[in-house]
């Protein structure tokens, strides 16, 4: 009896000991973020030295992409590993909708909880909330604190009955919070959830912004600070905000086992609708840019896609700037390979893990076809260094377009007429797309 005892708590400690070791995961998600809003990134205006400092001292990402080009469908891919369509989230989702993340899907912190982390989720959730699984507490969160959708789901923006609220768990504890306010009180609950950790744990962090969405809004202290206009104060205040969390998190001597990712859900919304002209204060000028990238949200060229992706971890992920193309759909099969954990079961994942391209051992890397998926529909596809593109959304008569991204990232020639067999089998492998079963 007693040896059973022993070798019982013998047992505990070894998986005590076994999650300590485990790194501690924060992933920074920002709101229609454009590919060059960081100064890394290339803007000249913005400054953004702590996450240049990140960029430096980790991998810098030039060919990340999300999977969906607009926010419920890319955040569900984020967070399942999964395109859109298996979940039926093909669009943004308003307050209500009677579709939200279903309960069989796995998440990133449904993953990470068999294997002892802490789990709380901060900022905008947007994947549903009609049915008591919809919610981040019952999607592996130990804790959340946010608003549970875009704060433009208000007047005079959107006609709605909805009173948005912050969230404690599934309690609202602020009801109409300023827009100038949300930034602060997201570091705020970042930060203290970091004080309460200790390395006798490890601890996932979701750190998700509404900024810079329109309508934009920065705090007293950044309004006015930045050269980049109001979208650079709100930029700026991201960043000082991911600084603060970063200093928490080494004061409690935790930052050097702790994989940092920083990206955003979709590219800027540059042809945003009138009805976001109705505050008198949103001006057109109040959006991010895509850089040297075509396109926008909404649309499946480069610029609703291409997205900064920023990941550090010391000693794991060398300091580079990295060409490869990858997807948000690889974020979950890649932890669960670092952290060496099974894939969720009964579950097809569409993305793979990168681990090694990411930490330099996958010297050769192709990724599989990746699929461009705009309002559930496969509009563009890319193998290698080449994207056929069949746009239907809001197209009448669809043009089949043919690009080379390593000679032409600005997606500017179309080469189809070209090469006609390259628009042949693109054509064949975009029809198969198969990322609509459930499972």
């Amino acid at each position: 009896m007693k040896k059973r005892l022993l070798l019982s708590a013998l047992f505990c400690m070894y998986l005590l000991m076994a999650a300590a070791q485990r790194p501690n995961i924060i992933i920074v998600l920002t709101d229609d973020m454009g590919y060059s809003d960081l100064s890394c990134y290339g803007n000249p205006l913005i400054q953004t030295p702590f996450l240049d400092k990140m960029a430096s001292k980790g991998t810098k990402a030039t060919g990340y992409m999300v999977s969906s080009p607009t926010c419920t469908p890319s955040r569900v891919s984020l967070l399942t590993g999964r395109y859109c369509t298996r979940s039926q989230l093909n669009a943004p989702i308003p307050p209500g909708n009677k579709i939200g993340l279903p309960d069989e899907d796995v998440t990133i912190a449904e993953m990470l909880k068999p294997a002892g982390y802490n789990t709380f989720m901060v900022g905008k959730w947007h994947l549903g909330d009609i049915q008591p699984y919809n919610y981040p507490t019952a999607q592996g969160f130990d804790h959340y604190y946010g608003l549970l959708y875009s704060h433009d789901y208000k007047a005079p923006y959107v006609k709605t009955d909805t009173v948005l609220k912050i969230y404690r768990d599934r309690t609202p504890v602020i009801t109409s919070p300023g827009d100038t306010s949300l930034t602060t009180l997201y570091t705020k609950e970042a930060v203290n959830f970091i004080k309460q950790q200790s390395k006798q744990k490890p601890f996932f962090l979701y750190l998700a912004h509404n900024m810079p969405h329109l309508p934009v809004a920065a705090s007293g202290k950044y309004k006015g600070k930045s050269a980049g206009g109001l979208y650079g104060d709100v930029v700026e205040e991201i960043d000082a905000s991911t600084a603060a969390v970063w200093k928490a998190l080494e004061e409690k001597g935790l930052a050097d086992n702790t994989i940092f990712i920083f990206t955003s859900d979709n590219g800027p919304w540059i042809d945003f609708p009138g009805r976001m002209l109705g505050d008198s204060l949103t001006k057109p000028w109040h959006v991010g840019s895509t850089g040297i990238f075509r396109g926008k949200k909404g649309e499946s060229y480069e610029g609703g896609h291409r997205v900064p992706f920023i990941v550090y971890w010391k000693n794991k992920v060398p300091a580079r700037t990295l060409t490869n193309a990858f997807t948000s759909l690889d974020v979950l099969p890649t932890l669960a390979e670092w952290l060496k954990l099974p894939l969720p079961t009964g579950r097809t994942i569409d993305g793979e893990s990168i681990a090694g391209l990411l930490s330099g051992k996958d010297s050769h890397f192709e990724h599989s076809p990746i699929y461009y998926v705009n309002y559930g529909i496969p509009e563009a596809i890319r193998v290698g260094d080449w994207k056929l593109r069949r746009a239907v959304h809001d197209i009448a008569t669809p043009q089949l377009e043919l690009f080379n991204l390593k000679d032409d990232p600005r997606e500017r020639t179309n080469l189809a007429n070209a090469y006609p067999e390259k628009v042949v089998s693109l054509t064949k492998m975009l029809d198969q797309f198969n990322g609509n079963g459930a499972n």
